[in-house]
């Protein structure tokens, strides 16, 4: 659970930059599929959805 909330602290840093599945997975030391699918069951959504929420938020504020 620590790797993934390093990577989602990654996101809610580093929103404004490119960021793709990959390298949030790298974050979190896991291959892309498998942090895709450990995100989901965690946070309730995608990282990409995770990612794009958050892009949204800032933007609206």
């Amino acid at each position: 659970m620590a790797h993934l909330r390093r990577a989602r602290d990654l996101i809610d840093r580093d929103y404004a930059r490119p960021l793709d599945v990959p390298t949030m997975a790298a974050g979190a030391l896991m291959s892309a599929a498998h942090f895709s699918r450990q995100f989901k069951a965690a946070y309730g959504e995608t990282p990409y959805n995770y990612l794009m929420t958050r892009r949204i938020e800032r933007a609206m504020a």
